[in-house]
């Protein structure tokens, strides 16, 4: 599901905690708003869509 993209700068500087496996669902959020915004964003992280997970995710040129 895509997520609306935080902007705020403090919230973007919180500190994240390990993802673990139960955060799998975050991690689909997360591509799919990265595929969403694909013209103008190579990567993410999780604090990006409101999440304090340490999870990224990038475009390398190949969609799963």
């Amino acid at each position: 599901m895509e997520r609306p993209v935080v902007h705020i700068e403090f919230l973007l500087s919180r500190k994240s905690v390990p993802a673990t496996q139960e955060d799998s669902v975050i991690a689909r959020d997360l591509l799919d708003t990265l595929v969403a915004h694909r013209e103008t964003c190579v990567g993410m992280a999780a604090n990006m869509i409101g999440e304090l997970k340490r999870i990224i995710a990038f475009y390398d040129g190949v969609l799963i």
